[in-house]
């Protein structure tokens, strides 16, 4: 059976790929995953969204953070998602549509935002910041539309800490390091406590955990990157089937294991 390719690196510029709705596709698979759910509770826990309050989803995707955020605000309260694809915006304003809820979407660019400062109570971003070139200008950006006191939470991945079971083990960090190289921050996840810093927030708390991977998902979110890491010649065409045959291999016996290591980090502005 064909197997599912995606290429996460390309989220950045979801517009202008042959095949935009493959990302909103892999968003939905993506949002369903356990470890998507973990992250969702612990920024939930983080932000503490109270009935009234004003925030701002930045990388809002598909939209399903930003509809849950704004049933905690009530209808008092405000979300405002923002995101570069208009693609993903259009699936967000259908999902959206009839729902009578305080939600409003915005095509923007997360480094520069349309928006006075101090507008907001408080933000999330959730596995954006690896996508961009630019993270610390993202986050100045978000701290400076947030007002005093506001709680800022960005949760992301680290690809270098992924634990996979293979009997080679030479070649699974040979791949792992390869695919991790790939992304435009791949290192993002363990970067993020010093960037909140670095952007003037304090009270900063970070929680880690190793994420689960089920063989099927980890093909959709790994195949693509894995391709590119051989034509790009940090892997032979030898080595990454072998890769696959392993894996497909621990399926097959039941053992196949896989984390991720991911991390949410919250920060507050100073009053």
């Amino acid at each position: 059976m064909e197997q599912v390719t995606h290429d996460l690196t390309k989220f950045h510029s979801v517009d202008l790929s042959t095949n935009p709705s493959s990302f909103t596709q892999f968003m939905d698979t993506a949002h369903a995953q356990q470890t998507a759910q973990s992250y969702k509770q612990i920024i939930m826990e983080y932000l503490a969204p109270s009935p009234g309050a004003a925030i701002l989803d930045a990388g809002c995707g598909t939209g399903q953070d930003t509809l849950d955020l704004a049933r905690s605000v009530g209808p008092s309260g405000s979300v405002v998602g923002i995101d570069n694809s208009e693609t993903m915006l259009g699936v967000a304003r259908t999902r959206a549509a009839g729902l009578q809820l305080p939600v409003e979407y915005v095509q923007a660019d997360i480094t520069n935002l349309p928006f006075a400062e101090a507008s907001f109570d408080g933000c999330q971003v959730s596995r954006v910041l690896g996508h961009l070139r630019e993270p610390a200008l993202a986050l100045a950006e978000i701290v400076r539309v947030v007002r005093p006191g506001a709680r800022v939470v960005a949760a992301d991945g680290d690809m270098d800490l992924i634990a996979i079971d293979i009997p080679e083990r030479a070649l699974a960090r040979k791949v792992i390091h390869a695919a991790c190289d790939q992304l435009t921050q791949g290192w993002i996840g363990r970067q993020m406590p010093r960037l909140f810093q670095q952007a003037g927030l304090h009270n900063i708390r970070v929680e880690g955990h190793l994420m689960p991977l089920d063989y099927t998902f980890f093909q959709t979110a790994f195949r693509g990157i894995l391709q590119r890491t051989q034509i790009n010649g940090a892997i032979s065409e030898e080595e990454l089937a072998a890769f696959w045959v392993a894996l497909e291999k621990a399926e097959e016996g039941g053992y196949f294991f896989a984390r991720v290591g991911g991390f949410v980090v919250r920060g507050q502005k100073p009053a």
